[in-house]
């Protein structure tokens, strides 16, 4: 039973007194904790028990449960420290006084492992961290190779058009329970509100986002643990069940690298119009997933998670360009800014009208029409006949008005080939030029935070550690938007003990 939660300026005052009775100066601090000290000021986590609160038992008897806000403050630290190893982490609690202060310990009374893992259970809503079975027949590694920079095609053509129209017959999609349901709830609460509030999301009611996947490898070993004695009486190649370390993984393919790998995919979503590329919605998703299939049922669940927000634009890149993505879009009133996929890229035929890759009506004579403006609350755009605009002479004219032959392309017709924001256009590509920002993102998980250096082998293992990760850039983004105005909505408590 949660009881005696403290405030945020009760720790800040219990960090004060701590750093005095054990001689740790300010200078000392400056020096070499500053930033863990500012990042730990800026982190208002009181929150975190009450949101917590159903997690924990409700009987008074028993031993008293460690602020719930305690250790997830030390889990940030962990990740802020790129310490990936929860063993070496207490171990560095125990021996380093200033990391056990920051976190919210008194020296010498620094939680166990197990308390740790007690904490990840109450964070994760499933009764064990894997999502299947640990013992299943073994997943062949797949033969057909892509090409680099080209993801391989789902196996099934028309699944994103069998689950966009599925979801789009529902008018109410009614939102299934997940196992991360917790942290998201805690991430949205303590870190993406307060970095909206703060301007740092951009608009949200009219919020640009970006969206895309990236292999991320598991420690799990991809052959399992022999459960038969198929080997024994000669038989080496067998269909009998295994045990794997972590079941969810599977094998999927990483374009960059062109080879395959074992794992899973991680799936963000961040906002375009943030100066520091932060994430509103981390996913975990089977490697063997294509990211097309991945960005329908991710976006329900954006709707689910941020009702209050209008999301505006989405910017994705080629291997989202299917037509069922554009339908979605279209009827959540999306702009879609999705690059062309040069495999699915050819002339099509628009009212009797060739149109060519960029959105362009031919003529009949091969000329492209000239734009001539557009309708914004209906989203047609008008073109002119480039003779009589240019005033030339057509070798065979399409109409007998000095005016020429206008025609009209209409974004509801075909959002594919004529989306809200021309393309080829100036608009166009200063707009879908934000589209790295989800890139920088992901680097940031990967290497600044050194994602894939820890051996996880559970769904739980890697979903806890990209919510921390990305709780982290939040506070990162905090820091730096402290430093740019001298650091003057630091908390008093906190100017005191720094000199500042």
């Amino acid at each position: 039973m949660l009881e005696n939660i403290r405030s945020h300026e009760s720790y800040l005052q219990f960090i004060v007194e701590e750093f005095d009775n054990h001689a740790i100066s300010g200078t000392f601090l400056k020096d070499f904790y500053f930033e863990p000290v500012v990042r730990c000021s800026l982190m208002d986590l009181s929150d975190t028990a009450k949101l917590l609160q159903h997690r924990y038992s409700s009987n008074p008897r028993g031993r008293k449960p460690r602020d719930p806000a305690d250790l997830l403050r030390s889990l940030l630290l962990m990740h802020q420290q790129k310490v990936t190893s929860v063993d070496e982490w207490v171990f560095r609690l125990k021996t380093n006084h200033v990391l056990t202060i920051l976190s919210g310990f008194l020296p010498g009374n620094v939680p166990g492992v197990g308390t740790f893992y007690d904490f990840f259970n109450r964070l994760w809503l499933n009764s064990s961290p894997h999502l299947s079975n640990r013992k299943k027949r073994r997943l062949k590694k797949p033969r057909k190779k892509g090409k680099k920079n080209q993801k391989l095609e789902p196996k099934n053509p028309n699944i994103v058009e069998k689950l966009v129209h599925r979801a789009l017959k529902r008018k109410q999609t009614k939102y299934t329970s997940k196992a991360h349901d917790q942290l998201q709830i805690l991430f949205q609460s303590l870190f993406v509100n307060k970095s909206a509030s703060a301007g740092l999301l951009g608009e949200t009611k009219s919020m640009s986002i970006i969206a895309d996947g990236t292999p991320v490898k598991t420690g799990g070993r991809p052959y399992g643990k022999f459960l038969c004695d198929c080997r024994k009486k000669g038989v080496w190649k067998c269909n009998c069940n295994r045990q794997f370390s972590d079941p969810d993984a599977d094998w999927g393919w990483d374009s960059s690298r062109e080879k395959y790998f074992y794992g899973r995919n991680l799936f963000m979503v961040t906002a375009s119009d943030s100066p520091y590329d932060l994430p509103i919605y981390p996913r975990m998703y089977r490697a063997s997933k294509h990211d097309s299939v991945l960005f329908v049922s991710t976006y329900h669940e954006l709707l689910h998670w941020y009702p209050n927000w209008k999301f505006g634009e989405a910017l994705l890149d080629s291997a989202f360009d299917a037509y069922p993505i554009y339908e979605m879009l279209e009827h959540y009133d999306v702009s879609a800014i999705i690059d062309l996929n040069p495999r699915r890229s050819k002339k099509f035929i628009y009212n009797e009208m060739d149109i060519g890759l960029d959105g362009v009506p031919v003529c009949p004579i091969g000329r492209k029409m000239l734009d001539w403006g557009k309708d914004k609350k209906r989203y047609r755009r008008k073109w002119r006949c480039p003779a009589a605009v240019g005033k030339w002479k057509c070798p065979t004219p399409c109409s007998e008005s000095s005016y020429g032959r206008t025609f009209y392309t209409s974004t509801k017709d075909n959002p594919r080939l004529f989306p809200r924001v021309k393309r080829d256009s100036k608009e166009w590509y200063r707009r879908y030029a934000l589209r790295t920002g989800v890139e920088r993102c992901i680097k940031r998980q990967k290497i600044d935070y050194h994602l894939e250096d820890s051996k996880g082998r559970s769904s739980r293992h890697w979903v806890i550690r990209t919510y921390c990760i990305g709780m982290c850039q939040h506070a990162d983004a905090w820091t730096k938007e402290a430093e740019k105005n001298n650091f003057s909505n630091l908390h008093p408590i906190v100017k005191t003990l720094l000199s500042l």
